[in-house]
């Protein structure tokens, strides 16, 4: 799977993995949802909530009154924080873009069973066998006032030997199956070939709203959403500007990864049938006990005896 939107190009010869624009319009929504949460807290919720204190008054005020004195205040305070706010948001949705532009996607070459990374600011490729390629999904935990924090780190290790370095690529996952599921479709990928692999990253955009929202009439009239439902989904996106979002995303998809450059062009091309590299005995070897572990309905993890709660009550009992 696929789940981060990372398949940027899939053919016979290569798979291309960085970043799309997939969630760019969810990262927007949420930038614009922050300030708007506030203004409403601050010009209707708070002095609302005040006014109720007009109830059993002694002073005799009426709701309107003290509704209308706390709304300018609220109003003044509400404009500075959700401007504050706004002004985080669009450096985090520039920012983000800008990153991607100057960094280029992994390419790994099926036929020749290689893998290509360009470190940032570097136009020196650095050839990797694609068997030597060290990937790892990490699991941290932080104890708070209230419970258990796990984040989870999807990573790759790219050993440079010309400049005795090694370069790591680290992306954070919502779960471990966002992280897992990555790495197989990397790997049914170079082993089986784009067959076995999800298509490329979907491209959002305004379509994407369209698309949304027609889903979401559909299943209303098959009454798989209710009215509340409807009404909940207009009023979200019109806080947070109704295609406004969408189209942030569409100006993202135009400032694509950095291109590879000219040097990599004779590695990218396909070989023919007799050129293509084989896959070593060891790895066909693990490859078809682990495709059996699967057929028996069995995962990743309980091939190689992994307990996350196991793991995640000995790091809380370590801090």
């Amino acid at each position: 799977m696929d789940l981060g939107g990372s398949f940027l190009d899939i053919n016979e010869t290569y798979l291309d993995v960085g970043s799309s624009n997939f969630n760019k319009a969810f990262q927007t929504r949420v930038m614009i949802a922050s300030g708007m949460l506030i203004l409403i807290v601050s010009l209707l919720v708070g002095p609302f909530i005040a006014g109720l204190m007009s109830f059993g008054d002694p002073y005799g005020r009426t709701f309107s009154q003290i509704f209308m004195e706390f709304f300018f205040p609220g109003a003044a305070i509400g404009a500075w924080a959700a401007a504050g706010t706004g002004l985080l948001g669009l450096y985090v949705v520039i920012s983000t873009t800008r990153a991607k532009t100057r960094s280029r996607p992994i390419r790994f070459h099926r036929q020749r069973r290689e893998v290509c990374f360009f470190a940032d600011g570097s136009d020196e490729p650095v050839i990797q066998p694609w068997e030597e390629l060290v990937s790892w999904l990490s699991i941290s935990t932080g104890v708070t006032g209230v419970g258990i924090i796990s984040t989870y780190t999807f990573g790759m290790a790219f050993d440079n030997q010309k400049a005795d370095t090694v370069h790591m690529v680290t992306q954070g996952v919502p779960t471990p199956i966002h992280g897992l599921g990555k790495w197989e479709a990397i790997r049914l990928y170079m082993e089986k070939g784009p067959l076995y692999c999800p298509g490329k990253a979907p491209y959002e955009g305004r379509h994407t709203f369209d698309k949304e929202q027609a889903n979401m009439l559909e299943e209303y009239r098959h009454n798989e959403r209710s009215v509340l439902s409807v009404v909940l989904w207009y009023l979200s996106h019109i806080i947070t500007w109704w295609r406004l979002p969408y189209w942030v995303a569409e100006w993202d998809h135009r400032y694509s990864m950095k291109s590879l450059p000219n040097s990599i062009t004779e590695w990218s091309k396909p070989l023919s049938p007799e050129q293509w590299a084989k896959p070593s005995r060891e790895l066909k070897d693990q490859s078809d006990k682990i495709e059996k572990f699967f057929s028996q309905g069995k995962d990743f993890m309980e091939y190689f005896s992994i307990n996350l709660n196991e793991t995640k009550t000995q790091e809380s009992e370590s801090s």
